[in-house]
């Protein structure tokens, strides 16, 4: 293998972890977020909120990229579709923010759904967030989060600094 594939290799390792970590913590953060809005209080609930919420945090934010990695490979693996999505990077930083403006969105009173819940032979109102929203623009924040690609002028640099640190040329 040549060297500057060798260090084309290193540099789309390191883009994938960047866009898998990233991704990740954006979508435990939102998670999270409306873990927060929808706690009652109480020792329960508490227990909950530090204990099963992240794990579903991270369960549910795993399957969602596993989900938008599937659906993005055409744009990984086609080489033409690649570089129009690599030359058009702000593409992806536009779908990110549309992503979370549907789910802000979900939490304005125009959008808030109001459900019945029976608890304790007891009827509670309850505002919800409306699901619609929350589902697409947390599929559309994924998708477009874990398909950011650096442009190429910013990769030329970056593989630079690489050769310098790496001394592989």
């Amino acid at each position: 293998m040549a060297h500057t594939e060798k260090l084309t290799r290193i540099f789309d390792i390191v883009v994938i972890g960047i866009q898998l970590g990233l991704t990740f913590t954006v979508l435990v953060c939102l998670y999270m977020v409306f873990a927060i809005l929808d706690y009652q209080g109480g020792f329960d609930s508490f227990i909950g909120m530090v204990i099963f919420q992240p794990i579903m945090a991270a369960l549910l934010s795993g399957l969602t990229i596993i989900c938008c990695m599937t659906v993005g490979f055409p744009i990984r693996l086609i080489k033409n579709l690649n570089e129009w999505w690599t030359r058009h990077f702000y593409v992806a930083f536009i779908l990110s923010l549309v992503g979370l403006t549907l789910i802000g969105l979900s939490l304005t009173p125009q959008f808030i759904e109001e459900t019945t819940i029976s608890t304790d032979e007891m009827e509670i109102v309850k505002s919800l967030p409306n699901f619609g929203l929350i589902i697409t623009g947390w599929f559309v924040t994924a998708f477009s989060i874990l398909h950011i690609y650096p442009p190429h002028s910013l990769k030329v640099k970056a593989q630079h600094i690489l050769t310098e640190l790496t001394g592989i040329k």
